[in-house]
C-alpha cells in the first residue's frame, strides 16, 4: 500500500460536543492537506495502511493502533481541550450556513495545530511505526517557515489569440477556501476576483470548478455537476477595457 493520507482529528468518544469535532476537523484540514499534497509524490510504500491519524485524546494509549477496516494506523496524543477553547473561543450551530466563526490570531491557532502534528510525528517515531518520519518533520517545518501558506494554481490556460494567460488559483486557510480567477496580459495582472469561497476544506469545493473555457465571448469557469451552469462568466470585453 502507499501512505496516501495524514489526519489530525479528535476522539469522537472523550470529545462528546460534536461541533468542536466538525469545527477541528475543518480547521485542520489546510494542514494536513499540504502535507499529503507533498507526500503523494514520494510514493511510500506500507504494509497495511493508506493513512495515517493523529488522534487528539484526553488519555491516550501509548500504543500502535492500526484499524484494518479503515487502512489507517492511528498516533494517540493528549489534547488540551481548555487550551483549544482559549484559541477558538465560539460555537458554530449545525448545520452550519457559510463559514465558520473565523480563528482572529491565526498565527497561534496555526502553531497549535503544528506541535500536535509534530508531537504525533515524534510519538509515532519513538514506537518505531514504519512512516517516512523525516520526510513528514520536514515537510511540516517547510510549511511553517512559509508562513503556514497553501496555495496552488489549480488550472491554467493561455488564448494565444487574445493574448492572455487565466489563472485558477486556490487558497486554503484554517478559516476557508478560496478560489481567484486571474488574467495575465503582457506580463502583467489586468483581473483579479475571488469566484468561490466555501468551507476550509480540502474535498468541499472539488466539484464546483474544473475548466476554463471561451464560449460565446466568455471566458466560463466550468464545474464537475451535470448539466449546471458554470460557476462564473466574464465577458471577453473584460480585456479591450484594461488596454
Amino acid at each position: 500500500m502507499i501512505l496516501k493520507h495524514i489526519y489530525l482529528a479528535l476522539d469522537g468518544v472523550d470529545f462528546i460536543d460534536t461541533r468542536i469535532i466538525s469545527d477541528f476537523n475543518f480547521q485542520s484540514d489546510f494542514i494536513t492537506h499540504f502535507i499529503e499534497q507533498r507526500l503523494t509524490k514520494i510514493k511510500f510504500e506500507t504494509n497495511n495502511f493508506q493513512t495515517l491519524t493523529i488522534r487528539g485524546r484526553k488519555e491516550p494509549r501509548d500504543i500502535l493502533i492500526y484499524r484494518n477496516h479503515f487502512k489507517s494506523l492511528d498516533i494517540e496524543i493528549p489534547f488540551n481541550v481548555n487550551r483549544y477553547k482559549e484559541l477558538y473561543p465560539y460555537e458554530n450551530e449545525y448545520p452550519l450556513q457559510g463559514l465558520l466563526k473565523p480563528v482572529i490570531n491565526e498565527s497561534d491557532f496555526n502553531n497549535f495545530l503544528l506541535e500536535l502534528l509534530m508531537q504525533g510525528f515524534e510519538k509515532a517515531h519513538e514506537q518505531k511505526a514504519p512512516i517516512p518520519y523525516e520526510f513528514l518533520l520536514n515537510t511540516t517545518l517547510d510549511f511553517k517557515a512559509n508562513g503556514f501558506r497553501n496555495e496552488w494554481e489549480h488550472k491554467t490556460r493561455t488564448f494565444k489569440e487574445y493574448g492572455v494567460k487565466i489563472i485558477l488559483f486556490c487558497k486554503l486557510t484554517v478559516n476557508y477556501f478560496s478560489l481567484d480567477m486571474i488574467i495575465i496580459k503582457n506580463k502583467h495582472e489586468i483581473f483579479r476576483k475571488e469566484i468561490l469561497k466555501t468551507l476550509p476544506s480540502a474535498i468541499i469545493y472539488k466539484d464546483e470548478f474544473k475548466d476554463i473555457r471561451l464560449e460565446d465571448d466568455k471566458f466560463l469557469v466550468t464545474n464537475d455537476k451535470y448539466e449546471s451552469p458554470p460557476l462564473f462568466e466574464l465577458p471577453l470585453s473584460i480585456l479591450f477595457s484594461n488596454k
